[in-house]
């Protein structure tokens, strides 16, 4: 019951480990994406542009207040109803008309189009308007104005004043704050957009690497494949300048194989055509020499001798074309079948005395069993045989053996060829190793491998194909 209990525990744990794993993934895939980046970008930018707007347009009043205070904005209310006393002291209030004494009180000279004027009775009851500005009911403060404009009771100012006849009480308003209302509403709305600028910023960012990667890939279709594509960010376009680069590697790896493929194939047909012209001619006249009978028996045998050299001579250099041709061809298919290790070691006897005829030693280790099967061609294992003891008698040091080693490692069948290499003063005879290449080649189309060890005075090469039961 208890082995249960741990089980379904553990199924649970891993259930919920995959279901962690495959939400981590589908967030970093969702938070890479550059429509996410902006969209959470431009709502975050938003609300603190927003926030900023409220908070600087509730410090509107404030602002006023300290612009009035510190005389950037001029109001002396007090000083008004000084001035108004002063020329009050002399007139009857209830002889004149309303008009009458506003002439008389000079209120004109106050008018500066923000400051309103307006008197009451002894019992507060409202008599007249002295200035009455039409910033009061202006729509631009309604519009723009955060809070009630109405009354500033730390700036406005009410006052007595004493007629002849009677008193009145004087109350003074300030609308000068009429004169920043579309400035500060700009400002602070202009305050509030700044914190829009990391969107506009990473737009205009990846904008100019957009502009940059277009730049790139002009260089790139006028033909120069040499030139990086930059690959910046882990968004669409980053995940695009990359593909785009590695196309480009791609793209001018397949055009440097083909070019190599073309020049190989040009230095192969002048090269083939040239040295198949002198062996042929001269098989040609010894055949037709030997054909017409004209010579002794001892000179006949020689002639054959030499066409023998000859065929042998052709027979070379259409293996060369072969093996060009296989190295070159990329879309090489061959079809494989089962082979027996058995066969294989036939072949291979069979080169090992052409190895001794050319006066080589072969020393040989076989540590398999016949019945062993591989996936292979035996047309393309001739081949190989025949490359690589080619190679043997080309570059090999005959005074020293061969060595061949065929044994299974790790499920693999491995064939090992150790030789000897001739001193540089006895040889002088330049390789392309287009015959090792060809080897490697027809290896991996029978899903082998092939290793090369060299040193100063040892070539070995091993080769591996997998066992099938």
């Amino acid at each position: 019951m208890l082995q249960r209990r741990g089980r379904d525990a553990a199924v649970k744990r891993k259930r919920y480990e995959k279901k962690r794993k495959s939400s981590q993934r589908r967030w970093s895939w969702i938070t890479r994406k550059m429509t996410f980046r902006l969209l959470f970008l431009l709502i975050l930018c938003g609300i603190l542009s927003l926030s900023c707007f409220r908070y600087l347009m509730q410090w509107q009043t404030r602002v006023y207040e300290g612009l009035v205070k510190k005389g950037y904005i001029e109001f002396e209310p007090g000083k008004i109803i000084e001035e108004l006393q002063e020329k009050a002291e002399g007139i009857n209030f209830k002889d004149h008309s309303k008009k009458e004494i506003l002439e008389l009180l000079e209120i004109e000279k106050y008018d500066d189009g923000y400051t309103s004027i307006i008197f009451y009775g002894e019992d507060d009851k409202f008599q007249f308007y002295g200035l009455e500005p039409q910033a009061w009911d202006s729509m631009m403060t309604d519009v723009f104005w955060y809070n009630d404009v109405s009354m500033y009771n730390q700036l406005d100012r009410s006052g007595e004043i004493k007629f002849r006849d009677t008193r009145e009480v004087v109350m003074i308003y300030s609308m000068h704050q009429a004169l920043i209302v579309m400035p500060y509403f700009l400002i602070a709305l202009s305050l509030s957009l700044l914190l829009f600028l990391p969107a506009i910023f990473y737009v205009w960012n990846r904008m100019r690497y957009v502009g940059k990667l277009k730049k790139e890939i002009l260089i790139m279709a006028d033909g120069d494949l040499e030139h990086p594509i930059t690959a910046k960010g882990k968004d669409e376009i980053g995940v695009l300048a990359e593909n785009l680069d590695q196309m480009r590697l791609t793209l001018e790896q397949n055009i440097r194989r083909e070019q190599e493929g073309k020049k190989a194939n040009r230095d192969l047909i002048s090269s083939i055509s040239h040295d198949l012209r002198t062996p042929l001619t001269t098989l040609y006249g010894y055949l037709e020499i030997v054909e017409q009978k004209k010579c002794s028996q001892q000179k006949q045998e020689e002639y054959i001798r030499r066409c023998i050299e000859k065929v042998e001579e052709i027979r070379t250099l259409s293996d060369k074309m072969f093996e060009y041709a296989l190295v070159y061809e990329k879309d090489e298919q061959v079809e494989l079948s089962e082979l027996y290790l058995n066969e294989l070691l036939e072949n291979l006897e069979r080169d090992q005395e052409f190895l001794k005829l050319k006066g080589f030693s072969v020393q040989t280790r076989y540590q398999v069993s016949g019945l062993l099967k591989i996936q292979g061609s035996a047309l393309l294992f001739q081949r190989m045989f025949n490359n690589l003891f080619s190679n043997i008698i080309k570059y090999g040091e005959k005074e020293k053996p061969v060595q061949i080693e065929i044994t299974v490692e790790k499920g693999s069948l491995e064939m090992r060829f150790l030789n000897w290499k001739k001193s540089q003063k006895t040889h002088t005879t330049e390789s392309n190793k287009i015959g090792l290449k060809s080897v490697r080649k027809m290896v991996e189309l029978q899903e082998g491998s092939l290793f090369v060890a060299e040193e100063e005075e040892i070539f070995a090469v091993t080769m591996r194909f997998p066992l099938y039961d």
